[in-house]
């Protein structure tokens, strides 16, 4: 009796160079995504001041108390922010410290304007959307709500340009918050986080790392107490997050 045996079809060189490409391929193709869901560190950027002239969009009143210069957080030649601060800023009383400088400050004062080309996240990481804002100094509520969310309860609340007219035209906390969360989806305003100095000593504006993820930039603001002219030193965090 004969027996016959099947063998196993061969798929031939061909076939066999093209699984392997497939595999190769699928691999790279794995690799990439891999690759492409490793978050990037973000841009480190450059500091510079240059004389300019603070937006158009600001009122007339309002432009005419801030400096002819412009403090500019650059990526690459593309500004990311521009600041233009008061250039006289008033005061409660002269600042005792510069850990306590920023309690000289006025719930509601104008501290300056900033100009955002492209959108960024605030402090909250909500939106801040692409445009023109004046700068109030605001403290956050010491209540249930915000227990826990900064370090330091100082911040700058951003208005959009065409809210805010006038320079003494918001003085109380209510109303700040309702003039900038009118910019956004929530019922909170658009906020970054100010941090007292550690040092007043160098050349000012520069950049600073206070703490781990916060990148900030640190300015001394010609101010007044009462009669006598002294300044005001503290920082403006553009990078970094706060708990929510």
């Amino acid at each position: 009796m004969s027996h016959r045996f099947a063998l196993p079809a061969f798929a031939g060189p061909c076939r066999l160079k093209a699984g392997l490409r497939a595999t190769s391929l699928g691999a790279v193709v794995l690799a990439l995504a891999w690759l492409a869901a490793i978050p990037l560190p973000a841009a480190e950027l450059t500091l510079k001041v240059q004389d300019k002239q603070p937006p158009k969009t600001l009122d007339a009143s309002i432009s005419a108390v801030l400096q002819k210069k412009a403090v500019q957080l650059l990526d690459g030649d593309q500004p990311v922010y521009e600041f233009w601060f008061s250039a006289e800023l008033p005061l409660q009383s002269k600042p005792a410290s510069l850990a306590h400088a920023l309690d000289s400050v006025k719930q509601a004062t104008l501290l300056g304007a900033v100009s955002v080309p492209k959108a960024q996240r605030d402090y909250r990481d909500d939106e801040l959307a692409a445009g023109d804002y004046t700068m109030r100094f605001a403290l956050q509520p010491q209540d249930g709500n915000h227990l826990g969310t900064a370090e330091f309860n100082y911040f700058a609340v951003l208005v959009p340009a065409k809210t805010d007219t006038k320079p003494d035209g918001i003085t109380e906390y209510k109303t700040l918050v309702k003039a900038s969360s009118k910019a956004t989806t929530t019922d909170h305003p658009v906020i970054l986080s100010l941090r007292p100095a550690s040092s007043a000593s160098g050349d000012l504006p520069k950049l600073n790392d206070p703490v781990s993820e916060h990148k900030s930039v640190r300015v001394k603001v010609p101010a007044k107490a009462g009669g006598e002219s002294t300044s005001l030193v503290f920082e403006v965090v553009y990078e970094g997050k706060g708990h929510k």
